[in-house]
């Protein structure tokens, strides 16, 4: 999910529970399997969200093509 979106939905009753409360921790609840320890832990130390996006070392995207 796009930062812009996470954003505009962490104030949402319960989003941040399933979603987690900062785009770091959903960065890890979406990828976590894909990621080495050392790098979720990475991750959760950046201070901004362009830190973090940078540090993901597997291909993604944030645009939706449909189906």
């Amino acid at each position: 999910m796009p930062p812009e979106l996470y954003n505009s939905l962490k104030n949402v009753h319960g989003f941040t529970d399933i979603n987690g409360e900062t785009y770091q921790k959903h960065i890890i609840i979406i990828l976590g399997k894909y990621l080495s320890d050392k790098n979720k832990e990475n991750i959760l130390k950046t201070n901004s969200i362009i830190e973090a996006l940078k540090l993901i070392n597997i291909p993604y995207t944030h645009t939706y093509s449909g189906i």
